[in-house]
């Protein structure tokens, strides 16, 4: 019996191992485009678009790209998007520049991880270095501040530490830090925390469900006179408005501290174990003589509740008239 040279049979494994994956390629994009046909979840297609979705990531992995299109309209692939850019940035990125703006959006976010964002602090810190470093003079530059963009805002944990160690103490905590502070940062807004000696501040941060987040701020200067202003963020979430800024009486002041009384701000839970899906998170924090307090709550006294809650929502509800924007008794 003839041997076969060892060269020879490596070459034709070599050459049927890509025959497979070619193969398993065609077949997985013919199903995922069939199922972007129908855009039916249930649908026969796309079944398995989970399993087909991972033949062309696996495809990719092995050097194929031409699949990275496809791959682009599937935008919760947060890990992959993430890899595929620190694997081969030019490539990601121009292809990534290459779509349209609203599509370019969609990516950006997929690489930031998403409404979670990324993992861990290690792969923060690689990707935004490699985000930060991409030289002014290549085409890809400003695609990546796009990309670095979002990934701050989404990651913003990260690098401000808007509230004191273990201020959220409830399974959903970690969630909590990184989607407060997201939002903050979008806001424009620097950590009160620590607590200078030397300022008073209120901030109510009003984060809905359905609609921006805004934040008002009520401060006082060192010579005694108080000042407030709203921030909004814009429809194109790249912007923030500043919707107006006001001086604040004495009386006006004293109305809204002694809600706080009411409510025993500075002593109250930071938070309650009760939360809705809807409505909007309501987050007060104050600083004065150097110290710091947190407390936020879900659609205050949007049910019955007791006297502080309800003096809670009411110094809430303040903030907004003060600044000229009327908050009724919804959440």
């Amino acid at each position: 019996m003839r041997r076969v040279p060892l060269a020879i049979l490596v070459l034709s494994i070599l050459g049927w191992a890509d025959s497979s994956l070619d193969a398993r390629r065609d077949a997985a994009l013919k199903a995922v485009n069939a199922c972007i046909r129908r855009n039916e979840v249930s649908s026969r297609e796309c079944k398995k678009l989970n399993a087909n979705l991972q033949t062309l990531i696996d495809v990719y992995n092995h050097g194929d790209k031409t699949v990275l299109p496809i791959l682009f309209k599937f935008t919760y692939l947060t890990e992959f998007y993430g890899d595929a850019l620190l694997s081969d940035p030019e490539w990601f990125l121009t292809a990534m520049s290459e779509l349209p703006e609203r599509n370019q959006k969609d990516i950006a976010i997929g690489v930031a991880g998403g409404l979670y964002g990324v993992r861990t602090r290690e792969r923060f810190d690689t990707i935004r270095a490699l985000l930060k470093n991409i030289p002014s003079s290549a085409p890809i530059k400003k695609i990546s501040e796009l990309c670095l963009g979002d990934f701050e805002r989404q990651n913003a944990s990260f690098f401000l530490s808007y509230f004191p160690p273990q201020t959220f103490t409830s399974r959903a905590a970690d969630f909590q830090l990184r989607w407060y502070s997201a939002d903050m940062y979008a806001l424009g807004e620097r950590p009160l925390w620590p607590a200078s000696e030397h300022e008073t501040t209120y901030r109510l941060t009003y984060l809905p469900a359905f609609s921006d987040p805004t934040v008002i701020t009520l401060i006082a200067s060192p010579g005694g006179e108080w000042r407030i202003a709203i921030k909004a963020i814009g429809k194109d979430r790249e912007t923030t408005t500043l919707e107006g800024t006001a001086p604040m009486s004495r009386e006006q002041v004293t109305r809204f501290l002694g809600l706080l009384d009411r409510a025993h701000f500075w002593t109250m839970p930071t938070e309650l174990p009760t939360a809705g899906t809807d409505g909007a998170e309501w987050i007060m924090e104050g600083t004065e003589g150097g110290k710091y307090r947190a407390v936020v709550r879900w659609c205050p006294d949007i049910e019955r509740q007791s006297d502080e809650q309800t003096a809670f929502a009411e110094a809430g509800r303040l903030l907004f008239e003060l600044a000229g924007h009327r908050h009724g008794r919804g959440c």
